[in-house]
Parts: structure tokens; C-alpha cells; sequence
């Protein structure tokens, strides 16, 4: 009875495991799934009118998996209008809604331009990149048509029908936090260590100089000694002197008598 117990165990541990594997891989293929709509606008003016172009489905943001279907392909006068737009050198617009109100007015956009010659020569090939925030918030679009350059050539007809469009998506990477709280705690040991060298000595004058004061008296002291002394010196030297005169004078005095 044992080894059918342990059997059947293991068996219910694998499927488990494999569930687990399989939610977990589904969980990042379709992180982040989403569908946006993609307007375009071949108008000039500060009021353009802008028709759907066709949508971006998101699969998983982390693995920058998104695709682009069109709505339907352009229609002769969408071409005709693209066409002279190019020749005008007029820009191509383009904007994604971010919201579905039920007011268009109410609605908001993230938008973005190019020359629309650009999306004429390189007949409709172009790479749509979205950005997102961490959330999974549309923060830009921005549209890169094929041709970098215009040279003033003429398309065809037939490759001016669909969109050959690529999408990347990019998600915002969160950048390093600033770590205020070890600034704000050593600014507080700054002020405490400055708190305490002003009130760490609270000794009078002669209590914080007394060392000075004293060193000054005995160098004045030694001062007046020395200044004392060089003038004692002195006076004995001039007592000496007269003491010598005075012998002298006697001398002489005594030799004159004798003679």
C-alpha cells in the first residue's frame, strides 16, 4: 500500500510543478497585455482631422512583444492626399487616445509628427515605439519612418497601399533613490557636535587663560630680573672705575710728595 501512496504523491507533486510553470510562463508572455488605437492625419492646419489607422496589441511589455494590425488599407484619395502632402514638404500626424470617454473632446492624446515626404518614399514601411511608465501608462509615441532622407522620388501606387509597420515598446527603468534620510541624519549630528562645542566650556576668562596668564607673568618677571641686574652690573662697573681712579690719584699724589 506504501509504494501506490508515494506513486501517486509524486504524481500529484509534477502536476503541480507543471502548473505552476505553465501560469508562471503565461503570467510574463502576457504581462501587460493591452490593445491601443493608432489615428493618422494627412491635413495641415492647426485642426486636423485625424481617421483610424489601425491598432497596436501588446503582448508583454517586458519582453517587448507588440505587434501592429491596420484598419483597412488607404484609400485612392488617402494616397493622393499623402502624395501631395509630400510634395508640399507637409508633416504626417499621428496620435494614440489614452482614454475612451464618451466626449471625443474629453479625450487625451499622446502624438507625434514627421515629414510626410519620409513616409511616402519609403512607401508605408515604417516603426512605431511607444513608451510606457512602470505602471503600464502610455507616457509617448514617436513614429521612424524606413526612408531617413528625402530625395523627391516617385512611388507606385501599389506600394502605397498597406502599412508595413514594426512596434517597439519601451517600459521606464526607475533610476537610483536619493537616500535623504542619511543626509538629514548626519546634518543632526553636525548641529549636535556644534551644540556641544559651544556650550562644552562654560570656564570665566581667567579659568579658559590662566596658562597664558601665568607664562606672561614669568616672562615679565625674568624681564624685570634681567633689566635689574644689567643695571646693577652697571653700576658697579662705574664704582669700579672711580674706586681705580681714586688709587690712581693717590698714587701719584704719594710719588709727587716723595720726590
Amino acid at each position: 500500500m506504501a509504494a501506490p501512496c508515494v506513486s501517486m504523491g509524486g504524481k500529484v507533486l509534477s502536476v503541480i510543478f507543471v502548473a505552476f510553470l505553465v501560469g508562471a510562463q503565461a503570467e510574463d508572455e502576457f504581462e501587460g497585455s493591452r490593445t491601443l488605437q493608432v489615428e493618422h492625419s494627412f491635413d495641415q492646419g492647426p485642426a486636423p482631422e485625424f481617421s483610424k489607422r489601425g491598432t497596436v496589441v501588446i503582448h508583454s511589455l517586458k519582453s517587448n512583444k507588440a505587434q501592429f494590425s491596420q484598419a483597412a488599407s488607404l484609400t485612392p484619395q488617402e494616397r493622393d492626399r499623402l502624395e501631395k502632402l509630400s510634395k508640399e514638404n507637409g508633416i504626417y500626424r499621428l496620435r494614440i487616445p489614452l482614454s475612451k470617454g464618451g466626449n471625443p473632446e474629453g479625450d487625451s492624446y499622446v502624438s507625434t509628427f514627421t515629414r510626410a515626404c519620409a513616409i511616402y518614399e519609403s512607401g508605408l514601411r515604417d516603426r512605431l515605439m511607444v513608451n510606457f511608465d512602470q505602471t503600464g501608462e502610455v507616457l509617448g509615441v514617436s513614429v521612424l519612418p524606413a526612408a531617413a532622407a528625402c530625395s523627391g522620388m516617385e512611388v507606385s501606387a501599389a506600394n502605397l497601399t498597406s502599412w508595413k509597420t514594426s512596434v517597439e515598446v519601451v517600459q521606464t527603468v526607475a533610476g537610483p533613490v536619493p537616500d535623504t534620510q542619511t543626509y538629514i541624519d548626519k546634518m543632526k549630528r553636525d548641529d549636535q557636535e556644534r551644540s556641544k562645542g559651544q556650550q562644552g566650556d562654560n570656564r570665566s576668562f581667567f579659568g579658559k587663560y590662566v596658562s597664558y596668564l601665568s607664562l606672561f607673568c614669568v616672562v615679565l618677571f625674568c624681564l624685570i630680573i634681567a633689566r635689574t641686574c644689567q643695571k646693577a652690573l652697571l653700576n658697579f662697573s662705574k664704582t669700579k672705575i672711580r674706586i681705580k681712579l681714586m688709587c690712581l690719584s693717590v698714587r701719584l699724589q704719594t710719588g709727587y710728595v716723595f720726590l
